[in-house]
């Protein structure tokens, strides 16, 4: 249990029998992950981070909903999901735009890859 707060805290949610991981809001402005395994480091900056969002009814403008994800300067097709081998198997940065505008934040992304798999679409082959 303590490592799925860990996760939350990170804003990154383990898809079970996957290497995807959903991206929500991270509750702090930037962390690094040193991954002994593979030896790498990934460094994660949030963008427009907003202490005031960190609360149980974040105030009208506050900025907690994520608007887009880079990974090493590319933006990413899905603001929704990353996948393992893409941010923690090698070294990277990976920068998390937060925004107080639901319309900026929108759906998923674009492309055939924009929402994560799902065992109602077929996913998890």
């Amino acid at each position: 249990m303590a490592a799925l707060l860990v996760f939350h805290i990170l804003g990154l949610y383990p898809v079970p029998s996957s290497t995807q991981f959903l991206v929500g809001s991270p509750l702090i402005s930037n962390y690094t992950i040193h991954n002994t395994f593979f030896g790498t480091t990934t460094q994660v900056l949030v963008d427009g981070f907003d202490p005031s969002s960190v609360i149980a009814s974040p105030a009208v403008g506050a900025r907690y909903l994520v608007q887009s994800v880079s990974i090493d300067g590319k933006q990413q097709d899905s603001r929704c999901w990353i996948d393992f081998k893409d941010v923690f198997a090698q070294s990277t940065r990976m920068v998390i735009k937060v925004t107080a505008n639901a319309t900026e934040a929108g759906n998923c992304g674009v492309g055939d890859q924009a929402i994560p798999d799902s065992l109602s679409t077929g996913g998890f082959a």
